[in-house]
């Protein structure tokens, strides 16, 4: 880390509100680019960062500007800054997976920030730029990457390999299924429509620069008055609109798949809802020659015994469904969508670890040649590694459901007075700090308590605020609160698949 400012940079101040430790994550990136970096952990703990003094020091609350550049604040701890006197015109919102809801005048932080904290120099970068006035455009950590325009790029190349082999790509209905839309469906044209329009706008390419693109997508629609007719998609119309995609985007040029590639799968499958993985599942099965379908997300709790020579492709935040897939019987392979190397997805997700072979992933942005090399090496998963993922599975979720039976019974002995409770509630906390930790999709769920609808994790830390006031009428609220918190994230653990152990 460099240990002094450039002398050009602007003198800018952030504040950051986080109880734990990805507050210092957060000062370490921010540094460099703020001359004072301010860190509230708790409505009594402040703290003063700056490039000359990188330990800092600890400060009282009439030291702490009541004004700054930027805030940047936790989800769970939004609370904290509403009820200080810091305020800032450019706001942020993180949490754990990167996906703070939209409110209004916060900017949401769409990377994840734990157990990877994926900010870097760059993103702060492009924060600093965007204070200052250099930058016009939203830095790229607050909005969505492209999406659309990869998985048309996909389906060109998919095309222009295989069009003189299989006539079906030339209809309109092979492009339509394959970027999950209903034959017919005008909403969802219009809707593909305003998609197509957002990405453009964020790879920043003007209108004049896409025609080509936009004669693609009308000739698969075939306007939106005839959406119900067959159309042809002809090779000069893919060939031209996928050399625009290559050109804007900096993507690599397409290698000519022609060899065939020998698979012991007989299925492709997919969970509906992710065009990025609906688009790669056409295009594999496509080339292939084997069958694709298209679940529910909901089809995961069925028997899945009958997938055993599937191919199961997801995106990285599906993952979480896969405990529940092998639990339920499914031993295919599967291939994760992600931006992130297999090598830390193996770190973070244990599941992905059983089995030689049977889990892979391939990085953005999806070339078909190397999708088809990643399906060439997957295996299925063996039966000796299934039987141990599922004895693994069960004694986790076992364990989970005996923390949470615990802290529901401790909870209904506990007596009027804090005091007297005190051991008690300490028990209770430390467990919602482990599975704060441990089940992170389960407690960033918004549910309704009490008519309040907020993070699973913010009604436990209202409810063991509110546990320790001598009110009896306030504390019995409380202490009904976390009770339904508790009975919630048993019912979250049960249906996302998510288990006990963050390996999971």
């Amino acid at each position: 880390m460099n240990t002094t400012q450039s002398s050009n940079q602007p003198y800018l101040t952030v504040c950051v509100i986080c109880r734990d430790g990805r507050s210092s994550l957060w000062t370490q990136v921010l540094i460099n680019y703020f001359a004072e970096v301010y860190v509230i952990v708790s409505s009594s703990d402040y703290r003063k960062f700056t490039i000359s003094d990188t330990e800092g020091v600890i400060i009282p609350e009439r030291k702490l500007p009541s004004s700054f550049n930027a805030i940047f604040f936790h989800s769970s701890d939004e609370y904290i800054w509403r009820d200080s006197h810091v305020t800032s015109d450019c706001v942020f919102e993180f949490n754990t997976p990167g996906t703070p809801a939209a409110k209004k005048g916060i900017l949401p932080i769409l990377r994840q920030t734990s157990p990877n904290f994926a900010i870097e120099s760059k993103d702060v970068e492009e924060i600093v730029n965007y204070l200052i006035g250099e930058r016009e455009s939203l830095p790229s950590v607050c909005y969505q990457s492209l999406e659309f325009l990869p998985a048309l790029s996909l389906l060109c190349q998919a095309y222009i390999s295989i069009y003189f082999k299989d006539k079906k790509v030339w209809h309109s209905s092979w492009w339509l299924k394959a970027l999950g839309i209903s034959k017919g469906d005008r909403q969802q044209y219009h809707y593909l429509e305003e998609f197509l329009k957002n990405e453009w706008m964020i790879a920043g390419i003007k209108n004049g620069s896409r025609s080509a693109v936009d004669t693609l997508m009308k000739d698969i629609f075939n306007s939106p008055s005839s959406l119900l007719s067959e159309g042809s998609i002809t090779p000069q119309t893919v060939t031209s609109a996928y050399k625009i995609i290559v050109d804007k985007l900096g993507l690599q040029p397409i290698n000519l798949v022609a060899d065939s590639i020998q698979t012991p799968f007989s299925l492709i499958v997919a969970i509906k809802g992710s065009l990025i993985s609906t688009s790669v599942t056409a295009a594999l099965s496509t080339f292939l020659g084997i069958p694709q379908l298209f679940i529910e997300e909901n089809e995961h709790r069925h028997n899945l015994k009958f997938l055993k020579q599937a191919i199961f492709v997801i995106p990285e935040n599906q993952i979480a469904l896969l405990p529940k897939l092998r639990l339920k019987g499914f031993n295919g392979a599967v291939l994760v969508l992600s931006s992130i190397p297999f090598s830390t997805l193996k770190q973070q997700h244990r599941v992905l670890r059983f089995g030689q072979g049977a889990h892979d992933s391939c990085e953005t942005p999806w070339m078909l040649s190397t999708l088809l090399e990643k399906i060439k090496e997957l295996v299925p998963l063996e039966p000796e590694n299934l039987k141990l993922l599922h004895k693994e599975l069960r004694a986790s979720q076992k364990l989970c459901d005996q923390q949470i039976t615990s802290c529901l019974e401790g909870i209904k002995d506990l007596k009027k007075s804090p005091q007297e409770d005190s051991e008690r509630i300490q028990e209770i906390e430390k467990t919602v700090e482990k599975l704060r930790a441990d089940a992170r999709v389960a407690c960033h769920t918004v549910v309704t308590i009490d008519r309040e609808s907020r993070q699973l994790q913010q009604h436990f830390q209202v409810a063991l605020d509110e546990i320790n006031i001598y009110d009896n009428e306030q504390r019995q609220k409380a202490i009904n609160r976390l009770e339904e918190a508790f009975n919630h994230l048993k019912d979250l653990l049960q249906s996302t698949g998510e288990k006990y152990f963050p390996s999971f």
